[in-house]
């Protein structure tokens, strides 16, 4: 019996630890999507949670908490398909983990080392909801600080991967 859906390559959307994942003291979390939350849910995108506890895309509110995605909505260990049972829980890294990481999920740029980061809301382009964008101290959340930049991934010379460390530092009032 073929499946309903076809997972993307592991290198098209990514989130990739580079330090301190994993480890017995990593910051975690799963939840289930909220409705509506699938359709740009890649891994190396900023999710928060909604008041139901479920991930949007995004920062649900000034003081959600960032967590970068760890799956994809469609693969495998996400979401079932035909025959097939997974938790349909989606999971990610916090951004108050200790541990440096590379996205490829990240709005086109020039990203130097210290650079703040926060997230993209879509406002002016759907597709790049919950995308890494730069950020302005006090005025947005900052969710990273830029580590050494932008390179190729090792899987794929075409996709290029940001590297930076999570923080969280939620706008000031």
């Amino acid at each position: 019996m073929p499946g309903t859906f076809t997972p993307g390559q592991m290198f098209d959307h990514e989130l990739n630890p580079r330090k301190g994942w994993p480890s017995p003291y990593a910051v975690d979390y799963a939840a289930d999507y909220a409705t509506g939350e699938t359709t740009y849910a890649f891994a190396g995108r900023v999710a928060s949670l909604d008041a139901n506890g479920e991930f949007v895309l995004g920062m649900a509110s000034t003081s959600a908490m960032a967590i970068f995605l760890f799956q994809n909505y469609t693969d495998f260990d996400v979401r079932s398909d035909v025959g097939n049972t997974s938790g349909e829980k989606g999971s990610g890294l916090v951004a108050i983990g200790a541990y440096e990481l590379q996205s490829t999920e990240f709005v086109a740029g020039n990203y130097a080392p210290n650079d703040l980061l926060t997230v993209d809301d879509g406002g002016v382009t759907a597709a790049d909801v919950g995308k890494l964008t730069a950020g302005t101290l006090g005025t947005d959340a900052i969710v990273g600080v830029v580590s050494s930049g932008q390179s190729n991934s090792e899987h794929d010379a075409t996709v290029t991967m940001l590297a930076f460390w999570p923080v969280y530092c939620p706008p000031q009032p």
